[in-house]
């Protein structure tokens, strides 16, 4: 969990309000907490524990004739060829759903899911963020949102039409690595500080600031 003081706040506040006050374009921090869970990756390690598991209780001798056995259901010399398959299947069934709730509940319904499936589910994020922060609604096109989610340890970087004409997307790249560095270390207002001056050096090169050069979006980050 990331706890940001006053003072982290100020001091990221001051760093937009810095880097914006070189260029024309507007950068906004986002930063979730939230945790989520990836239904995909719950079933598929579910689904993958339901088949194994029961196989390796059958090597160990605790197959379909010792459940049926302990629960009274047959005898063991009484256990038909059909009914060892249906037990057998229900020692699936019954696996699959406490792993699928176990799973639910736990740190691997999100940390240790696939990168691309924790990417794609937060770039949907940020692209909401995008819209809802009005980014995509200054006068030039040239909003930036930089997004983190923590619990996904996923940075995501997103420029306006303005920017994206002139501006590879691989230049944010460097931006999205010094910020997942400082969460790394323990120290994310740090890494938010060093991405914002890294975005920022990118629009003072392509949009230096206007004679007016409004602050037309917050400079604050954000919590979602």
């Amino acid at each position: 969990m990331v706890a940001l003081t006053e003072h982290d706040h100020g001091r990221i506040e001051t760093a937009i309000s810095t880097a914006e006050a070189m260029t024309s374009g507007e950068i906004v921090c986002t930063l979730s907490t939230e945790r989520h869970r990836y239904v995909e990756w719950v079933l598929a390690l579910a689904a993958l524990i339901a088949f194994l598991l029961p196989v390796l209780l059958t090597l160990a001798g605790y197959g379909p004739s010792f459940w049926a056995a302990a629960f009274g259901l047959w005898r063991e010399h009484q256990l038909t060829d059909w009914q060892t398959v249906e037990i057998f299947a229900l020692m699936q069934v019954v696996t699959l759903a406490l792993a699928t709730l176990a799973l639910w509940w736990s740190p691997l319904a999100q940390r240790y899911a696939p990168l691309s499936i924790r990417r794609e589910r937060v770039h949907e994020i940020a692209l909401k963020q995008f819209l809802t922060r009005g980014i995509h609604l200054t006068e030039a096109r040239t909003g930036v949102l930089i997004h983190v989610s923590v619990e996904d340890h996923v940075v995501e970087v997103i420029a306006d039409e303005g920017i994206y004409r002139r501006v590879e997307p691989e230049h944010w790249g460097d931006a999205a690595a010094v910020l997942l560095a400082g969460l790394k270390s323990g120290d994310p207002t740090q890494g938010f500080i060093n991405a914002i001056g890294l975005v920022g050096g990118v629009l003072a090169t392509y949009f230096p600031p206007t004679p007016d050069n409004p602050d037309e979006l917050p400079n604050r980050l954000m919590i979602v």
